[in-house]
């Protein structure tokens, strides 16, 4: 489970690398890359992909960045099947919940396979790119709550506070989702370099939004996400400073704590260094290491509180 969820992490920080480079539709066709199981490379194939394509001359570097990035979530793909099953189908006694969650990783695959065919074949529409992504990152996040929840529960503590955190842990998740929507909307509108300066937006405070129409216009975007970074920042200060009162939360609240201040820090300097693909790409990672902080906390919270619903047994 843990080389699953480990090789889902790679995929979604690849497709985020093959986005920053603009290598989504360095293969005009799928599965295939010009008609190659491979990204073309030879004399032979290079002319015949020119032949095949006229109209879109390979790139051979970031052929095979999109390439790698296809074999990776291929071998993923054949991973979760292998292990939804091997939870569909042991023999010993398992309770509803391990069956919906496997049933719903093999629901998130077929969605994301075509997902991944759309990608190209609608030319990476921004909605369709900003789904595909939604639902890798659904599926890590499932993954990661199935294998937290196997290996914590031998060690999890009755407590009262746990439970009374659940709520604002729940409503953490949220907001976290909805601002890692917002900052797909800017990847997939490439509205990062919409304003280029900070705390400003091109030298207005508060610029113009075009509410209505929010799909177009990329300083809209922008600035959405960037006020909703505020709204994020502030709500998970508090929560940490909640957790940290807690003494079976109080190291995650330190590392909550780093996050936000490094994100901050990140999304700053991407807008005044002018997007450089390393810091966007740190960036998108440091975002998902805040989602899946947010997931354990709220899986040790549920083991921890007097309920508890979470009891899967996974061969």
């Amino acid at each position: 489970m843990l080389l699953t969820f480990a090789l889902a992490f790679v995929v979604i920080l690849m497709g985020a690398y093959t986005r920053l480079t603009n290598a989504g539709l360095s293969c005009p066709d799928w599965p295939q890359c010009y008609g190659f199981i491979t990204a073309p490379h030879t004399l032979v194939q290079l002319q015949e992909a020119l032949t095949r394509y006229p109209a879109m001359p390979v790139n051979v570097k970031k052929a095979w960045t999109e390439m790698a990035h296809r074999y990776a979530a291929g071998t993923e793909g054949l991973l979760i099947l292998v292990l939804s099953c091997s939870i569909l189908f042991a023999k010993k006694a398992k309770d509803k919940k391990s069956i919906v969650m496997s049933l719903l990783l093999v629901t998130f695959l077929g969605i994301q396979i075509m997902l991944g065919m759309l990608t190209v074949t609608a030319q990476l529409k921004p909605m369709i790119v900003l789904s595909h992504l939604l639902i890798g990152l659904s599926i890590l996040s499932l993954l990661w709550w199935m294998y937290l929840d196997r290996y914590l529960s031998p060690y999890a503590i009755t407590s009262h506070s746990s439970q009374s955190l659940l709520p604002w842990l729940w409503i953490a998740l949220v907001i976290v989702g909805v601002q890692i929507t917002l900052g797909g909307l800017v990847s997939t509108h490439d509205a990062g370099l919409a304003c280029i300066d900070f705390p400003y937006c091109n030298g207005k405070l508060l610029p113009n939004l075009a509410w209505n129409n929010l799909n177009t216009d990329l300083i809209t975007i922008h600035m959405l996400h960037r006020l909703f970074a505020l709204v994020t920042a502030i709500y998970l200060s508090i929560l940490a400073c909640v957790l940290a009162t807690h003494s079976s939360f109080r190291s995650i609240a330190g590392f909550l704590f780093a996050l936000i201040a490094l994100q901050i820090t990140l999304g700053i300097l991407n807008i005044i260094w002018l997007r450089p693909i390393w810091i966007a790409f740190i960036h998108q990672a440091v975002a998902i290491f805040l989602l899946l902080s947010i997931i354990t906390i709220l899986v040790k919270a549920h083991l921890g509180s007097r309920d508890n619903p979470y009891d899967l047994q996974i061969s």
